[in-house]
């Protein structure tokens, strides 16, 4: 990182010791006889090290004509004089133009704070000085800089410098600099360092100033330098001056000044940095030093050096494209779409580890990056580098701007590339692709594929789209050219398109699709709405490290007791303790660490878009090691620390470009190796559960649950049945049913069957009636109807404690493709106005059925262990991959289980099922039925309505009536008469008693029975 003089670091406790004053000079020439003349500075430093004190004296000549503003922020000012005239002193002092050449001097001292090192400015102590901040009388503008100083005889120091010189006088090293060319502000560093050389060319020498402890790394930071230096070289133009030093420091910087780099002590170890790190910093020797940035036309040098350093060095290493897609994750995790920043808008960005700078840093070094890999691709390689060159040559040791820029890639490419250049650096937005295909057509003995590639911004971008078209066998690139809002394009093919990937390199700046972008650390970090929720009680005291650091964040904090589903609705959150009964209602029980301290990033399942954060620890002491380590792992999705250590980092995987499917080509099954019934059924001997799906009025399939009911039992008789059609409160009524203590007619009543299922009850009959033959257990699975219904209509924080009490507390919201596939069925099912928040409470609802029918299905196995279980539930509850299979293998790992499903002739994916059966297809014999829509009233069932073909009405039976018995069977109500309505059969005759009002005001009543044909 090119050094900047605003930017905040962060210090480390040193001891000090008193230094003698001495002197430096650092002596400058003009640049350009023709350049007008520029303020210069004089500056005299000492140090009293015990004391943690820097004194100076500065001396600045500013020409004739010219005003300055001179910044004395953060120094102690003695004395002040313009002209001789002595002032009060300010933070800032501002010089008119003068006719005359004018003079300021300044006497001043700094004291840093004791026992550590100055968060904005650096350090002074027995172990080393650094000052790479705001430690000097600093001009608003350009300044030729001379610097005198002393350090100890065992010091040796460094500054910006062409040459170093330096004598001892008793205990006193005088160094002396020599430097060409005029700088912002000084920076200046001194240690105890081990100091060795090699020639970099002629009249050029590589210097390496390592602390004794760590100078057996020197010699491979000299060899990788080296390479650095050759590489630009032969790439850019020649090294710009007579040195250049790799200088370790005790802070954690990672800064580039010109002549040398200044990385920190702790990131000097870190095995990676040679290869990534300290390339980017040799790189500023060109861009961002010898050839300045202007202020005025915006930072072009961050985005430029990360692109032909960081961005280079992973591409030959084969992993260009997943470089490029991190700088989009990075740039989307922190950059809002309401974002009003262009590349223009940025100046600079301090730390990478301070969140205020995520945003601005993003922009300048993800984004820019990106502009100028786009603008390789659009001029070609030769006039890219061409115009490099061109660049450096003309502008090194002067500040340019990106109009200076734009104009040598205009004249290497030999055209006007303003179009290109004034979309990427002044707009704020991105483009947001969205690919979309009609059905593939044949046309001329071959497909035709018809694609539309709409940009969803408001203003389209000039863009060059990448579009690979996926076969079986192979895979062709295109490249689209989009200018336009929308663009339609044809393509003939020799062979079916099983997929569409758009910019699958990473190859354009763009918003990523939903399905490319990971859940991350940093997506919470840079979140626009946030929320932490913490445990109450002792457990509240493991984070409160990481609570400060919240609150430091501006993160709102709620207790995660207090906290409902309606809280995660439109926002990403954080967990503390994955164990709250929130988490756990949404992502199941997570296992607590037993040592270390556990970050894992999800999708929000009810905010899509947002991530949801867990966070466990095992010990305070565990969160306050790892906590100020986070901000250095923002583009992960899981981390494990142990005593502050990383022990384990992954990103969870997502598309790799925009993926559209095209064609899923049919499934088959040959016949010679299709099973028998008998074959398959052998292969679930050893299932302990087999789930057999159903829809539910398809009267083959409950035929086809009964086939394996009966195979399942002849293999072994501990057999239970699980039926979705009973909710959990029937299990009583069922198992006294069992037993053979209740008729059916009794059974139906105290089950509620009809007002809690509803469906013919001759679909399940036979297959009731063999558990009971047999006494086999009838396992009641699901969750009370007025319970899902609430949830579905209020949502979970409407329940009361009594009816929460009946939940499962683990329910796994996020398991993946589960919402998308609830969403499909919303979208089929609701109204056209359904929203989020109705979605949102569908989604828990359909959850509800799946987490409470799992709980039943593995609380018997668990209480009868020798038993199995045949499942029977709507094809929807019995996905292998979505449902309640999975459900139950969370509760029971080492479960063995298989789905089947009865053949519907449609397609099916392979994750939804072990075994299709092909079953003939049965109807039902009709049922009888009176053809009437009735109300229970307390006299009876009302008939509010008769079918087009009532039976009923046929006979006279009319709207009103109110039935009072069946063939003299007793009807209270609508219950009662489905019941009796079993028994009875198409094309007989039932008596209907009923009772009908009438005359004036309905005040007469007489009862009626009344023959109806069936």
């Amino acid at each position: 990182m090119r050094k900047s003089w605003n930017r905040p670091k962060y210090d480390r406790p040193l001891l000090c010791l008193l230094l003698l004053f001495g002197l430096l000079t650092l002596s400058v020439t003009s640049s350009s006889a023709a350049a007008p003349p520029i303020p210069q500075q004089q500056l005299d430093i000492a140090f009293d090290l015990q004391g943690h004190r820097l004194s100076g004296t500065s001396r600045i000549t500013i020409p004739a004509q010219t005003a300055a503003t001179i910044s004395l922020a953060g120094l102690k000012v003695t004395t002040l004089q313009v002209n001789d005239l002595s002032l009060q002193a300010a933070e800032q002092l501002i010089i008119s133009p003068a006719p005359k050449e004018q003079q300021v001097a300044i006497s001043f001292h700094k004291t840093y704070a004791d026992d550590q090192a100055d968060g904005l400015n650096g350090l002074i102590g027995p172990n080393g000085i650094a000052l790479t901040g705001l430690w000097h009388p600093r001009l608003d503008s350009l300044c030729r800089h001379e610097l005198t100083a002393a350090i100890p005889k065992q010091f040796t120091a460094i500054s910006e410098a062409e040459e170093i010189n330096s004598t001892v006088a008793g205990n006193i090293r005088i160094v002396h600099f020599r430097f060409d060319h005029p700088l912002e502000g000084l920076n200046f560093v001194a240690g105890p360092y081990v100091v060795e050389q090699e020639p970099i060319g002629p009249g050029q020498t590589l210097y390496s100033y390592f602390f004794a402890e760590d100078k057996e790394l020197a010699a491979e930071y000299r060899k990788k330098a080296l390479a650095y230096l050759k590489r630009y070289q032969e790439l850019i133009g020649p090294y710009p001056y007579q040195r250049f030093s790799i200088v370790e420091n005790r802070l954690p910087t990672g800064y580039a000044m010109p002549t040398f780099t200044l990385l920190g002590q702790a990131v000097v170890r870190l095995p990676f940095i040679t290869e990534t790190s300290l390339g980017h910093e040799v790189l500023h020797s060109w861009f961002g030093n010898a050839v300045d940035v202007d202020p005025a036309q915006g930072n072009w040098c961050e985005g430029l050096t990360t692109y032909l350093a960081d961005q280079a060095f992973a591409a030959e290493a084969g992993a260009g494209a997943a470089f490029r897609k991190q700088q989009l994750i990075t740039y989307q995790s922190y950059v809002g779409a309401d974002s009003t920043m262009a590349i223009t808008d940025f100046s600079g960005a301090g730390s990478h580890l301070s969140s205020e700078n995520k945003a601005a840093r993003a922009v300048g070094y993800e984004k820019t990056s990106m502009v100028f890999h786009m603008l390789r691709r659009e001029i070609g390689n030769p006039a890219f580098h061409a115009g490099l060159r061109d660049f450096y040559a003309i502008f090194r040791h002067r500040q340019a701007g990106w109009q200076n820029l734009a104009a040598s890639f205009n004249k290497n490419a030999g055209r006007d590339l303003a179009p290109f250049f004034s979309q990427w650096l002044n707009r704020p937005d991105l483009p947001r692709l969205q690919i979309t295909a009609t059905p593939l057509t044949e046309k001329e003995g071959q497909l035709e594929l018809a694609l539309t590639i709409k940009q969803l911004q408001e203003k389209p971008y000039r863009l060059r789209l990448p579009l690979d078209i996926v076969t079986a066998k192979d895979k062709e690139r295109f490249e689209v050219s989009l200018t336009e809002n929308e663009t339609k394009l044809k393509i003939r093919l020799a062979d079916y398109p099983l997929r569409v990937v758009g910019d699958p390199d990473y190859d354009l700046m763009r918003a990523l699709a939903p399905k490319e972008l990971p859940p991350t650390w940093a997506r919470f970090l840079g979140a626009r709405e946030r929320l932490a929720l913490v445990p109450e009680g002792e457990a509240r005291h493991l984070y409160a490290p990481l609570i400060e650091l919240l609150a430091a964040m501006d993160c709102p904090i709620k207790g995660a007791n207090e906290a409902t589903d309606k809280d995660l609705a439109d926002k990403a959150v954080l967990f503390l303790g994955a164990d709250s009964r929130l988490a756990r209602s949404i992502f199941a029980g997570q296992p607590q660490p037993g040592t270390g301290f556990a970050l894992e990033v999800r999708e929000n399942p009810l905010a899509p878009g947002q991530i949801a954060v867990l966070i466990a620890s095992a010990s305070a002491a565990e969160t306050a090691a790892a906590a100020p380590k986070l901000a250095h792992y923002g583009k992960y999705s899981t981390l494990h620390f142990n005593q502050g250590r990383i022990e384990r980092k992954t990103i969870a995987e997502t598309d790799q470009g925009m993926h559209l499917t095209i064609d899923t080509p049919p499934m088959g099954v040959a016949l010679p190796q299709a099973l028998s019934f008998v074959a398959i059924m052998e292969q679930l001997a050893d299932r302990r559960v087999v789930y057999v799906g159903e829809s539910h009025t398809r009267y083959e399939d409950h035929l086809l649950q009964l086939r394996v009911i009966r195979a399942l039992f002849a293999q072994n008789p501990k057999l239970a049945i699980g039926m979705e059609m009973f909710s959990r409160e029937a299990q009583p009524v069922l198992d006294r049913y069992v037993a053979g203590e209740l008729s059916e007619r009794e059974f139906l009543k105290q089950s509620g069957y009809f007002s809690k299922w509803g469906f013919d009850y001759r679909l399940y009959r036979e297959i009731i009636n063999f558990a009971r033959l047999h006494h086999l257990p009838i396992v009641a699975l699901n969750q009370e109807k007025e319970i899902v219904s609430k949830v579905f209509k209020e949502g979970v924080s409407s329940l009361t404690a009594e009816e929460i009490a009946k939940l499962p507390t683990d329910r796994d919201l996020a398991l993946p493709g589960y919402r998308a596939r609830i969403a499909e069925v919303f979208a089929m099912h609701s109204q056209k106005d359904g929203g989020p928040e109705q979605l949102n409470s569908f989604f828990q609802a359909q959850a509800l059925w799946d987490e409470t029918m799992a709980e039943s299905v593995t609380s018997f196995l668990n209480a009868n262990p020798e038993s199995r279980m045949v499942m029977l539930a709507g094809q929807g509850h019995t996905d292998k991959a979505t449902a309640i299979p999975p459900r139950v293998a969370r509760r029971l790992p080492t479960i063995s289980q298989a789905v089947i499903l009865n053949s519907e002739g449609g397609e099916l994916e392979q994750a939804e099922a072990d075994y299709l059966i092909f079953y003939k297809s049965v109807e039902l014999p009709p049922a009888a039925l009176l053809g009437v829509m009735l109300a229970n009233t307390p006299e009876g069932p009302l008939v509010e309505g008769l079918s087009e073909k009532s039976k009923a009405g046929a006979a006279g039976i009319q709207a009103k009536d109110v039935i009072l018995a069946l063939d003299e069977e007793p009807v209270a109500t609508i219950d009662d008469l489905k019941i009796i309505m079993l028994g009875k059969e198409t094309g007989k005759s039932v008596t209907v008693r009923i009772k009908r009002k009438s005359g004036f005001w309905f005040k007469q009543e007489e009862i009626l029975s009344i023959p109806v044909r069936l």
